[in-house]
C-alpha cells in the first residue's frame, strides 16, 4: 500500500517509474504467495466433477445452501 501510495504521489517520471517497478514486484510477488498458500492449504489437489451433458466443475465444491435454485 505504501508504494501504491507513492506512486500516486509521484513528481517526476524517474520517481513514477521506480515507484511502479516496486509495486510492480510486489504486487505479483503477493499474487504468487497467495497461490502458494492456496495450494500448500488444499495439498495441490483439484476435484473435477463431470455432469451429465459434459459439463466440468473444477475446483472445490461445497454442496448446501438454498436448494437447487427452482422455484
Amino acid at each position: 500500500m505504501t508504494f501504491a501510495r507513492r506512486l500516486a504521489h509521484c513528481e517526476t517520471i524517474p520517481q513514477q517509474d521506480n515507484a511502479e517497478r516496486a509495486f510492480n514486484k510486489l504486487t505479483r510477488t503477493f499474487a504468487a504467495q497467495v497461490e502458494a498458500l492456496k495450494k500448500y492449504r488444499t495439498g495441490g489437489q483439484q476435484h473435477v466433477t463431470v455432469n451429465e451433458g459434459g459439463q466440468a466443475i473444477v475446483g472445490n465444491v461445497s454442496h448446501g445452501g438454498q436448494g437447487d435454485g427452482k422455484k
